[in-house]
């Protein structure tokens, strides 16, 4: 039993052995108080990939403590994911860290234990080890949004997200405590079980609608999906930008893979939130689009658009069925490798720039959209990058972006539980709603290549690319992604199955 969890032994015991070394090191008089944040992201990479190798050679399938942790081939798929997202992001991550000069080893320690909490979330199959594993998790990030301190900015951040996340913390248990209260359980097995037998009680059945919504609501702050995405931008925006990269990418798979199996475990009291997952999925797609049209800061367009996207994750999530949670899945592993090239790219700009400013006196700026005026003439590549990355997450063919949302769409309209009318009505309006957000895309890139050079020489701080092997390594990186959008597209079967694979794992353990 034990042995299925030695993963995450391992991964806590490094955690732990890596503080107090670490603590040592820079507390040493003989080493005149290094800075060592270059040695432990090694430390913190070489840990990752001892975890990965782990899981990979692991055989043992089991559960712990009354199912509250189950641990079987799909949890350990999802988790080696992670550490594969947590490998290629914390690259990015490390440039941007240095970028902003930080200096503070503890954000890696922060990081792992913010990630540990993610893979024990992947087998939770309980709402209390949830609470407890999301706690964890949120307390991790109060703290790497508020992570520079000099900042007014980054300390209203982390503020903010304190406060929120205490709010909906309240309304996650008030929701458990209903269904605590009428079935007096919050294992996922039992609840499967015992909502399976039709509830004959008018106030009983009320009470469990209530709490299901209450639990649901928590989910959906998570994941950053409207109406609850009003501490997103404000937080993602006011944060470091190594704690924004982590935020908007590494928990995504593990809160979806385990909204999923919430959904699997309300059985029959899904059908009473169907349409309103599919209502949240709609207006977060419209609301990430429209208040990304008029945004002239990159990072806070990304910040929209990543709402917009989480829309079709929502939306596909009211399907609940084996084809439309894989094809969510298929859509979230599509829209992650987006996000990381994105990011990367964002991060790299603001390296060049902190390069160049250096030797100037000059201050780093916030990137802004017309930044990248006439960066066609000066990085060709570059350039055409951006089209394959924007293009993709518009959804236009032939990049897999376009063919991700085209399975939810479809999930979507043949969907035989719900009326017909109401399905098409709601895939007409995700599909109007993708193509006005191409719009603000195909702004960025008429920038790059049309639009004349202004006065300012902003943009010259964006026009040379730099070699180093740190950066080579990042290059390398969106390098295979790219490909990866591209030859998706023309395979995307064995990515397919992959995914109902996972999904089907969930299935027949319920």
């Amino acid at each position: 039993m034990y042995k299925s969890f030695f993963p995450e032994i391992f991964l806590s015991m490094s955690i732990l052995f890596q503080l107090i070394y670490n603590i040592k090191i820079i507390n040493n008089v003989k080493y005149n108080y290094p800075i060592i944040d270059k040695e432990v992201f090694y430390q913190t990479i070489f840990i990752l990939v001892c975890a990965f190798l782990i899981y990979n050679n692991l055989r043992i399938e089991s559960f712990f403590s009354n199912f509250i942790f189950i641990n079987n081939e799909s949890t350990k798929i999802i988790k080696m994911i992670v550490l594969i997202i947590s490998f290629l992001t914390l690259h990015i991550i490390m440039q941007a860290f240095a970028v902003q000069s930080l200096n503070f080893f503890e954000f890696f320690i922060i990081f792992l234990l913010s990630l540990l909490a993610l893979l024990l979330l992947t087998c939770s199959s309980d709402l209390i080890s949830f609470y407890l594993l999301i706690e964890m998790q949120s307390l991790c990030f109060y703290i790497l949004a508020s992570f520079k301190r000099n900042s007014s900015f980054s300390s209203e951040a982390g503020l903010k997200y304190f406060i929120s996340g205490a709010f909906i913390s309240v309304i996650f248990l008030f929701g458990a405590s209903l269904l605590y209260g009428c079935l007096g359980t919050l294992n996922f097995n039992s609840l499967l079980l015992l909502l399976s037998f039709p509830i004959e009680s008018y106030e009983m059945h009320s009470l469990i609608v209530l709490s299901v919504l209450c639990i649901t609501s928590t989910l959906l702050f998570k994941i950053a999906c409207a109406p609850f995405h009003f501490w997103a931008p404000d937080v993602y925006e006011g944060s470091p930008l190594s704690s924004t990269i982590i935020f908007s990418i590494i928990p995504k798979v593990s809160l979806i893979f385990f909204f999923i199996k919430w959904l699997y475990a309300i059985n029959i009291f899904f059908f009473e939130i169907k349409h309103i997952l599919l209502i949240c999925g709609i207006l977060s797609a419209f609301v990430g689009t429209f208040f990304a049209l008029s945004q002239k800061r990159l990072k806070k367009l990304i910040i929209y658009s990543s709402i917009s996207q989480i829309g079709f994750v929502v939306a596909g999530l009211s399907i609940n069925s084996i084809s439309s949670n894989a094809s969510v899945l298929f859509f979230l592993i599509i829209y992650i490798m987006t996000s990381i090239l994105i990011w990367s790219h964002f991060s790299l700009f603001y390296d060049f720039q902190s390069r160049i400013n250096t030797f100037s006196n000059k201050n780093t700026t916030s990137l802004f959209i017309s930044s990248l005026t006439n960066f066609f003439k000066k990085n060709k590549i570059w350039a055409f990058s951006f089209i394959i990355i924007f293009f993709s997450i518009g959804g236009i063919p032939p990049l897999t972006g376009f063919f991700a949302k085209i399975v939810i769409i479809y999930e979507i309209i043949a969907d035989n539980a719900s009326s017909t009318y109401l399905n098409t009505f709601a895939a007409t309006i995700l599909m109007i709603i993708s193509s006005i957000s191409i719009f603000y895309y195909i702004r960025i890139i008429k920038t790059m290549f049309f639009e004349p050079k202004q006065n300012d020489k902003r943009d010259e701080n964006f026009q040379t690319t730099f070699h180093d092997e740190f950066l080579d390594r990042i290059y390398t990186i969106c390098a295979f992604l790219l490909a990866l959008l591209l030859l998706i597209f023309y395979k995307p079967s064995l990515l397919l199955l992959f995914c109902q694979y996972i999904i089907l794992i969930i299935e027949n353990i319920k």
